[in-house]
């Protein structure tokens, strides 16, 4: 079975293979293949090696904020917090207030690709590879 990481690893070594102007125009027509696409949805969109923290939907949904999303939103690597758009405001409305009274950006991501039980994540913009993102 052909998975979306083996059509982008071909995709990506036959653009490789071509002259400057044919992947110019093979780009054009054909937008460049999206990396690791299957693990941005697990993760919001963000590829996982950016997240700090992560919290499942149902932790989101519990009353109690988790002190670690504060902590990770005080972190000077964070650029934003991601919260996934299927969750009630009543669920989502204290995380919000948390980002901001730390002063961190926060966006709701309403995608109907989006996979797995991600109801939260704290990323910075670059790489970091933290071991244990979940709480």
């Amino acid at each position: 079975m052909t998975t979306d990481s083996d059509n982008q690893r071909d995709e990506i070594g036959t653009l490789s293979k071509k002259s400057r102007l044919e992947q110019a125009l093979s780009i054009g027509f054909n937008r460049v293949p999206e990396l690791k696409k299957e693990e941005k949805m697990l993760y919001l969109g963000e590829f996982k090696e950016r997240v700090i923290r992560k919290l499942t939907k149902k932790q989101v949904a519990n009353s109690s904020v988790f002190p670690e999303i504060k902590e990770a939103l005080k972190d000077k690597r964070t650029l934003r917090m991601l919260i996934n758009g299927d969750l009630s405001y009543k669920f989502t409305d204290k995380y919000i207030k948390l980002a901001k009274e730390v002063g961190k950006p926060f966006t709701t991501i309403h995608d109907s690709q989006l996979k797995g039980d991600t109801g939260l994540v704290v990323i910075s913009d670059r790489a970091l590879d933290i071991d244990n993102i979940d709480i």
